[in-house]
């Protein structure tokens, strides 16, 4: 299994590499850090408060603060105990961006996140599904660009946020 596990993190080490330094570009500096906070858990909780007197019904509100809490605990919980370093600190000649982060990286808490509220807002408001998947799916794109998770890290973090979601809208 450990020989499984370390040819999975090599190639998700190359493929990092590669995606991470490829894209590289002044106006990504600038979009990245920006783009990356739509997965942060103050960004989760001022959605969750004006989704609550926005909209018409507050089960919007209610159903994602859910999803988020949810998800968020799954993920704390993986990343505490599988306890995966992130790349910018083991990996020489990666593009990165500092922000502040904790030290372990899978899964992706923001991707969890962003996903766990695009996924909702596309079942609730399908007009704008594919608005709010692009969006949770640029917030991923933003973690490995700012060299803080691995692609492994993001896909997780997708699949949690959504099927969280998707279990929540349909149990509700």
């Amino acid at each position: 299994m450990n020989a499984f596990l370390d040819r999975i993190q090599r190639k998700d080490a190359s493929i990092l590499m590669i995606f991470n330094n490829s894209i590289k570009c002044k106006l990504l500096d600038i979009l990245m850090p920006i783009i990356t906070y739509i997965g942060s858990a103050i960004f989760g909780i001022i959605f969750c408060i004006i989704s609550f007197f926005y909209f018409k019904t507050k089960i919007l509100s209610i159903e994602t603060a859910t999803a988020l809490i949810v998800s968020s605990l799954i993920a704390r919980f993986i990343k505490v105990h599988v306890s995966r370093i992130r790349p910018y600190i083991t990996l020489k000649n990666l593009y990165t961006r500092k922000i502040g982060i904790d030290n372990y990286s899978f899964p992706s808490g923001h991707t969890t996140a962003a996903f766990s509220i695009g996924v909702m807002l596309a079942l609730s408001i399908p007009s704008i599904a594919f608005f709010s998947i692009l969006t949770a799916a640029a917030v991923g794109v933003s973690r490995m660009y700012l060299g803080v998770h691995y692609p492994t890290d993001v896909f997780v973090g997708m699949l949690l946020g959504t099927i969280t979601s998707l279990s929540i809208y349909f149990l509700i």
